[in-house]
């Protein structure tokens, strides 16, 4: 199996829950998106307002979470909420700060259901030139299909 990291960005728990069954399965390093907690208000759809601001602006969050030296992993699971169909932008300035990164890039949305298929969409569309081999919607147990190989 080759060496993997997990990368999350979540602001109900939902993404989270998800991710730390995953590391327990697939003993993966995990990383925490993180982004000033000022930036979002608590309730989902102001939220939602200050994203579609953020992404007309084309002016994302800043990180607060370290990101490690990639060149030691194989394959980078991207796991974060589906907002409105699009990627969470602090999920886009990670994916902006790690262009560089040559092996494969799985994405993994949580929502619930809501238009999956524009989401991973706009996943590989904010993922530019990095090697997306998966976009994969709620479901963990799918990786298995991509990560022995």
């Amino acid at each position: 199996m080759s060496k993997i990291l997990i990368a999350y960005y979540s602001q109900s728990g939902s993404t989270k829950e998800l991710v730390q069954k995953l590391v327990q399965r697939t003993k993966s390093d995990v990383v925490e998106i993180t982004v000033p907690a000022d930036t979002f208000p608590s309730d989902m759809f102001e939220t939602a307002d200050v994203a579609k601001e953020q992404r007309k602006e084309k002016k994302f969050p800043p990180l607060t979470s370290k990101i490690p030296d990639l060149k030691q992993y194989d394959t980078l699971i991207i796991a974060g909420p589906n907002w409105s169909a699009s990627v969470a932008t602090p999920v886009i300035s990670f994916l902006q700060k790690i262009q560089d990164f040559k092996g494969r890039v799985i994405s993994l949305n949580t929502s619930v259901g809501q238009n999956d298929e524009q989401y991973n969409e706009d996943f590989r569309k904010q993922a530019k030139n990095l090697n997306v081999v998966a976009t994969i919607n709620n479901d963990g147990s799918k990786l298995d299909n991509y990560l022995d190989k």
